[in-house]
Parts: C-alpha cells; structure tokens; sequence
C-alpha cells in the first residue's frame, strides 16, 4: 500500500512535559500560552480531563498548580519522563496506522495526537480532530504510586494492562471507537461482539505488526486460553442461548473488563466476548477477501457474520 502522497504527522505532543516544566506560580497567561502549540486540546484537558476550567479563567491556574505541584503527582509525571523519555516508535506506528487509514478509508482529517498526564483520571481521549493519550496509563503495572490509592481502583488485573506496549493500539482503537460509534446496530450480544471485532480486526489491519496480545490487551497465557478453548466459548454461548440476549447482566458479563469472565474459569480473561468478536470478524474477512475495510463498517446485519464462524474446524 502507498502511504506517500499521505501528509500526515504522526508525532505525539508533550502536553505533560509542558505542563509540569511550568513555574510554581504560573498564571492563565502561562496557561494560554500553550495554546498556539497544542490548540483545543489544551482546552479539552483542562475542562474535561482535568475538570479544572478554561486556560483563561484565573481560577484555572490556581487549582491546577494543586495537581502540579503535588509531590506524589511530581513523582509520577519522574516515572512518565524515566519510561518514556521520548514516544518515537508509538509516533511511527500512530503515524503509519492513520496514514494506512486515510487510503483505505479515504479520509482527509486525521487527529493531532497528544500525551498528557492526569494523575490516572482519563487512559485515552479520542476526538475527531484530537487524540489524547495518558502516559501514567501506561507505564508499567508496579508503579509504587498504586499502594497510595484506593486499591479498588486498580486491581492486578487492571495494572496487567497496563503496560507501555498497549498505548499505541488502545489510543488508535480508541479514535475508531468514537469515530464509529454509531455502527453499532443493537445492544443484544451478537451486536457488541460484532462492533467489538470490527474495531479490533480493523485496527489489526491499520497496525500491521500488532499482536493479538496487545490488539486485546490481553496476558499471554490468556491468549494461549482462548486459542484452546475457543470451540468451547462458542458452545456456551450457544447452548446457553445467549447470542441474541439483550439482558444486560448476561451481555456486560461477556463484554466488560474483569479478572476473568464470569461462568468461565479464572484463566479464562475478562470480556472473553471481545475475542470472539475479533476471530468471528476475521473469518468473515478471510472469506470475503474482496471486501473492504469500509464495506464491513457499513454493514448493518450482524447476522451475516454468523455463517462464516466455525470455530475449531
């Protein structure tokens, strides 16, 4: 594929280098003087991520330098610059993914990408002009910051993913996520799975050399489970009559995040439905090699994707 004639910048902005190199006491003035440089986003940070207010409110600067000047904020923005000193690779891979995304979709806009640090607030923040990109999120699971927190808030199976090598794909699934969220055509199983294995197979197909480990977040060992048991997954869901459910607790179940997926064993991971989205996505792309990435966003019949998916044959 030709990305040449594609103009696109892929370098990751250093919203949180910026902020944290500013004085003790800086103003709004301080503030709106990263404007020219990281644009709206400085505004989306501020307001959403943050929830502080507008760079040029007053107040904004005061409550902020709260977060700045916090000695155990100061010492994870030290571990950020120690284990990301620069985001060179994760920029060639953003940047090759969009670009591989404007020929295969056609698409002109692609969003100016930008880390911050937001004391664990936001992981990723996509926008169709932006892409945010926490880096506390993802610098490593043994973060001594953690014994500080509500343990509740980051359970073993959180930290696991954790892990710099999953913040390039999570921020491009992320982008898909909010750019096609209305391609989910119905809330019973088959259409989360469905949703969930388009944006996974086509941020495989953008991401060229992603693993299944880190397109799913997943430990190894999890994906050495779902390469066995796959058959078995299936058949569960189908015995169990749950492929067309809409109850929320049995769809959540499948779909959520956890430390496995309840009914399942505990090797089993959380959201297993996530992987079997992605593997039904994919032998219907492997049977259907003339369609593209586009055609298969627009399909509205989820059905369609039953009649290619026969796991373990």
């Amino acid at each position: 594929m030709n990305t040449d004639r594609v103009e696109y910048s892929g370098e990751i902005l250093r919203l949180d280098r910026a902020v944290f190199s500013l004085e003790n006491d800086f103003s709004a003035n301080d503030l709106m003087a990263l404007k020219p440089k990281y644009g709206d986003f400085l505004n989306t940070y501020l307001t959403q991520i943050m929830q502080v207010g507008s760079p040029d409110n007053p107040m904004t600067a005061n409550l902020f330098a709260r977060f700045t000047n916090d000695p155990d904020w100061r010492n994870l923005q030290n571990i950020i610059e120690k284990e990301h000193p620069n985001l060179d690779a994760e920029s060639a891979e953003l940047e090759n993914a969009f670009k591989r995304y404007a020929v295969l979709f056609q698409e002109t806009e692609l969003p100016k990408i930008v880390a911050y640090n937001s004391g664990f607030n936001v992981g990723i923040y996509p926008e169709k002009k932006y892409l945010g990109i926490g880096l506390e999120w993802y610098s490593g699971n043994d973060l001594e910051i953690f014994n500080r927190l509500p343990p509740d808030l980051f359970p073993q199976y959180k930290r696991d993913k954790m892990m710099p090598e999953f913040m390039a794909i999570n921020a491009l699934k992320g982008w898909l996520l909010v750019n096609y969220e209305d391609k989910l055509h119905g809330e019973n199983l088959l259409n989360r799975m469905a949703f969930a294995g388009k944006i996974h197979y086509v941020a495989s197909v953008l991401m060229e050399d992603v693993t299944d480990r880190e397109l799913l977040n997943y430990t190894q060992q999890q994906i050495d489970w779902c390469e066995k048991k796959e058959y078995d997954v299936w058949k569960h869901l189908l015995e169990n009559d749950l492929i067309f459910s809409v109850g929320a607790k049995e769809v959540s179940s499948l779909m959520n995040d956890g430390p496995f997926t309840p009914g399942m064993p505990p090797e089993s991971p959380g959201g297993v439905g996530n992987y079997i989205g992605y593997k039904m996505i994919k032998s219907f792309m492997e049977r259907n090699k003339e369609m593209s990435l586009m055609q298969l966003m627009k399909m509205e019949n989820d059905r369609q994707f039953l009649n290619d998916y026969k796991p373990g044959r």
